[in-house]
């Protein structure tokens, strides 16, 4: 168990929204909460796409031609793929809005790509790479919930040896605003979400540490709390936390809309981060001497 973070009280940090700065949707690369990234994929199509294969795409094929699943950016770590059948790539211009009615352009690059599912559904890459880390995506919300799911089954967040993060709207009538799932059943975390309505752009996060078994919630940016897997229900979702897998969805209509996915190292605390400059400063001092 962590015992290093005071904050943790009953096994959720409440939000300090107000001091933060919020961001409704985050372009690859761009994150406030992800330092050195391992996977990002901002799903462009069309001359300007990094990957061959979706130079020639035509937005909304189904399912993705070969290829065109290539997670698009992996800064030197292995190749990952999507599969050819979670989701079609549209854009602002060309897309489905089906029953649910797509809200618009996010201004973070939904002009040249995102993803297009009809209907509910869940996608991962194999991770494995840091036990601490964090998993950010842009999705229109929907009228259940958004999901981020970590653990030993890709794809689903039924699996065994998964967790999920299930993200919802505020006084959501039915469900927690924040949820945590197990394979099996849902606990309300006690977090809120802020978001205050479905069918609009979103940005969120899980910052994840696996040996102290913590997560870390945020809606565009803004943390919404920490959970303590440690404590959190009797301590029934403890020692299930693991990085074999990361992945992402949603739920509740006809359409789910996702971008701007990335992975990557958390950027250090303030505090951290001072205490490595002063142990710098030390270092140079001793050498001058």
């Amino acid at each position: 168990m962590k015992t290093t973070c005071s904050r943790i009280a009953c096994g959720v940090l409440a939000a300090t929204a107000s001091t933060l700065v919020s961001q409704a949707a985050v372009t690859a690369g761009s994150s406030s909460l992800i330092g050195d990234l391992d996977y990002s994929d901002s799903f462009t199509i069309g001359p300007g796409s990094p990957i061959a294969a979706r130079q020639g795409y035509p937005a909304q094929q189904f399912p993705l031609p070969a290829g065109v699943d290539e997670v698009e950016n992996n800064y030197g770590n292995p190749a990952r793929f999507w599969g050819s059948t979670p989701f079609s790539v549209a854009t602002d211009g060309a897309n489905n809005p089906g029953g649910f009615g797509y809200p618009g352009g996010s201004g973070a690059g939904s002009a040249t790509g995102f993803t297009q599912r009809g209907g509910a559904g869940d996608w991962s890459i194999e991770y494995g790479l840091r036990d601490e880390f964090v998993l950010q995506s842009d999705f229109v919300h929907l009228p259940d919930r958004v999901d981020f799911t970590i653990g030993a089954t890709p794809a689903t967040i039924f699996g065994a040896g998964n967790l999920s993060i299930f993200f919802r709207t505020s006084g959501h009538p039915q469900f927690p605003e924040i949820g945590l799932f197990n394979g099996a059943q849902e606990i309300d975390t006690g977090l809120t979400s802020g978001i205050p309505a479905d069918n609009a752009w979103h940005n969120y996060a899980v910052r994840v540490d696996v040996p102290n078994d913590l997560l870390e919630v945020y809606v565009d940016e803004v943390s919404r709390g920490i959970i303590d897997l440690n404590t959190i229900g009797g301590g029934a979702y403890n020692d299930i936390l693991n990085n074999k897998f990361v992945g992402i969805g949603g739920a509740g209509a006809d359409r789910l809309w996702s971008d701007n996915f990335q992975v990557g190292g958390v950027i250090p605390e303030p505090s951290t981060a001072l205490l490595g400059l002063l142990g710098v400063g030390l270092v140079l001092r001793r050498q001058r001497r």
